[in-house]
Parts: structure tokens; C-alpha cells; sequence
């Protein structure tokens, strides 16, 4: 997906950046676009997490969201974009400003990922979504809890949390059979 902007043209380094911090933030697009400078910055620094407000979230309940070292460096070089293109970073400014310098709209972000899909030659359901069950589903792999994907994602039940994670055959396959590498494991 990164592969198809044009990161000369003028949105390319922002769309690419939008891209990133959604991979590495599990955010919802909606509330990815209605992140002010103040949820992710203080005085020009990032901060080390997301705040995401009960106002913009779906569910109506603030959560924070850790930023690691990818989605700091998505903050910073952000800020930097807005400066360049005449766009507040004061705290209360879009984060994803948009040409009219408000906050860029989720269904332009959803059509800019649509547009790079395509051009690249991705499924359709690579999706700003499929970004979130993407995180979601490396969290796990990486040892995560559903319960801490749970807190992450800003979800009410541990049930809705559980459709993002997927696992593949061969994890499968390596979890069955680290049963029979125990110690008293075999007959």
C-alpha cells in the first residue's frame, strides 16, 4: 500500500504517514481524522500516547493508545508537513488537515486509500479497517493479551475484540505442536 504514493505529490507525504499511524495505533479512520495537534503533541514534542476523547470515539469512552517509535516519528514529520504547507500545529489544529485547513473528512481518507489500493493492486478489503485488524492481529502474534487489545481498540466486549485477531495455519500448526515439546510430553 505505501508503495503507491507518490510521496512528491502534493498529499503524498501525508497520505503515507496517515497510513503508518493507523497501522501502528489501531485507530478507527473517524477518529484518526478528528485527532487535534493537543491529542498527540505538547509543544511540538510527541507525546508518548494517544489521548482519544470520548467525543470522537465510537463508543462514546476515552481510551489512550501508547505511540511507539514509528508512530512518533508519524507525529513529528506530521507537524513538519503542516508547518511546510501553511498549516496550524497550534494544539487545538487538525492533525490530517485537509485543503481547506480543517480536519481532512474519513470518507476523503477512505477515498485516498481506495485510489492507492487500486493502483497497486490490493483486494478491496484492504481497507482503513483492515489496517485496525491488522494491529489488532500483530499485537496478538506478538504476545498481547485480548484483553490489552481490548483496552487498545476501545472496544466494550472481549467478543468484538476477538474477530480482529487472526491466526494462520502455520500458527496453528506450531501451537498444537508445542504441546508435545513439554517436558513428560510424550507416550
Amino acid at each position: 500500500l505505501l508503495s503507491g504514493i507518490n510521496l512528491k505529490s502534493a498529499w503524498g507525504r501525508r497520505d503515507y504517514l496517515l497510513i503508518l499511524f493507523l497501522y501502528n495505533t489501531g485507530l478507527r479512520i473517524g477518529e484518526l481524522c478528528q485527532l487535534n495537534v493537543s491529542h498527540v503533541a505538547h509543544d511540538g514534542q510527541p507525546r508518548d500516547e494517544v489521548y482519544v476523547p470520548a467525543a470522537i470515539s465510537k463508543t462514546r469512552k476515552s481510551r489512550v493508545v501508547p505511540l511507539n517509535d514509528t508512530a512518533q516519528q508519524c507525529v513529528i514529520k506530521l507537524l513538519a508537513f503542516n508547518r511546510e504547507r501553511g498549516f496550524p500545529t497550534a494544539p487545538m489544529a487538525p492533525l490530517f488537515a485537509w485543503k481547506n485547513h480543517k480536519a481532512l473528512p474519513p470518507r476523503e481518507a477512505q477515498r485516498m486509500m481506495q485510489a492507492v489500493r487500486e493502483k497497486v493492486g490490493l483486494s478491496p478489503k484492504a481497507t482503513p479497517h483492515t489496517l485496525r485488524h491488522t494491529f489488532a492481529s500483530e499485537l496478538v502474534r506478538h504476545g498481547a493479551t485480548l484483553p490489552t487489545v481490548q483496552s487498545l481498540l476501545g472496544h466494550q466486549r472481549l467478543s468484538s475484540t476477538q474477530i480482529y485477531t487472526h491466526t494462520t495455519d502455520r500458527e496453528r500448526r506450531n501451537a498444537v505442536q508445542s504441546l508435545s515439546q513439554r517436558p513428560g510430553a510424550s507416550p
